[in-house]
């Protein structure tokens, strides 16, 4: 007899959402301030009639391949750039100089130059770190380099055994689900598991995992290998930039310790409290300005989805670059 089971298996997407809200409920070095989102959403920056004026879905399409320049390169080798690209989308500040597109831009050089075949399942299989330093054209070893490396062996490995060598099947393995596309990357890139044990629970963040859908989404405008029927169940993206943009706008607040540890730039130990909590409530606090923001408004249909909040608060903190405090950091692969 075939018995049914009654538990509901929870996507990883919900379980990013629960366990960022239960680290929000019991965080000590990191608060949001709920009476900001209030003034923010109801006065502010986010205010109804601002957002009218916005363009909260644009996604930045700068550093990437360009359809109308890139005519020559066919959908499968766009959908390959954009899962090597987002492999190893981490952690640029030890550099000094090197951010993010220097790597999106400079691999977008090199599949333009080799027609793609830098970023073949075979040829990510077995890159080393200064080939990838050579695609890149850095002009000194890369940050975390073999690591780097490693990663998208990780990559081209998986896609040779499981894929045919193409990104693009198992994107169309989804079946149009974003949640879906996250589970199989997180079932078959180790790399991109980002989770974490805060106070002997597991908080799950994926951010690496959850930016690659939406930069397949952002990159085929929702069509194709980008059409996600549930592409509004992803959160934002846990990284560096986004909680200082939340601190300017006084919704994240951090105790006098960790204000002054990050404003000193001293390192924070990935994995530590104290990093956790920066991030869930980042995330966190992205879902409860988009409660605001269904209260407060009276055209439902402005509300933007929260990967569509995280491209607008990630643009403003790019635009402040130069003037802004500094923001934190950690050593890791996830962000």
């Amino acid at each position: 007899i075939a018995l049914q089971s009654p538990i509901t298996m929870e996507g990883p997407l919900d379980a990013v959402r629960r366990t960022t809200a239960e680290v929000a409920e019991v965080a000590e070095r990191v608060k949001i301030n709920r009476a900001a989102i209030s003034s923010l959403v109801r006065e502010g920056k986010l205010r109804e009639d601002c957002v009218r004026s916005l363009d909260l879905s644009k996604w930045d399409e700068t550093d990437h391949l360009d359809p109308s320049q890139d005519a020559h390169l066919d959908n499968d080798t766009r959908c390959q750039y954009l899962f090597a690209v987002d492999a190893i989308n981490f952690c640029f500040w030890p550099d000094g100089e090197l951010e993010y597109e220097h790597v999106a831009g400079g691999l977008k050089e090199s599949v333009r130059r080799t027609g793609g075949a830098c970023v073949s399942s075979e040829s990510l299989a077995k890159v080393t770190g200064p080939e990838l330093r050579g695609w890149l054209s850095w002009p000194r070893p890369l940050p975390q380099e073999r690591e780097r490396a490693r990663l998208l062996n990780e990559l081209g490995g998986a896609l040779n055994a499981h894929f045919g060598g193409r990104a693009s099947e198992m994107v169309r393995r989804a079946g149009g689900s974003a949640s879906e596309l996250v589970r199989l990357i997180l079932a078959h890139l180790p790399g991109f598991r980002d989770a974490c044990v805060y106070r002997g629970r597991q908080v799950f963040l994926y951010k690496r995992a959850q930016i690659l859908v939406g930069d397949l989404y952002g990159s085929f405008r929702g069509q194709g290998l980008g059409a996600f029927r549930d592409v509004g169940k992803l959160t934002m993206f846990a990284d560096y930039r986004v909680p200082v943009t939340l601190l300017e706008l006084g919704v994240l607040e951090y105790d006098a310790d960790l204000a002054r540890r990050v404003r000193a730039r001293e390192e924070i130990a990935s994995g530590s409290e104290e990093e956790v909590e920066i991030r869930a409530l980042t995330v966190h606090a992205v879902e409860v300005i988009l409660e605001e923001m269904r209260e407060a408004f009276e055209d439902k249909a402005l509300v933007p989805k929260s990967i569509e909040l995280d491209w607008f608060l990630w643009r403003e903190g790019e635009n402040r670059r130069e003037v802004s405090d500094p923001h934190h950091r950690a050593l890791t692969v996830f962000y």
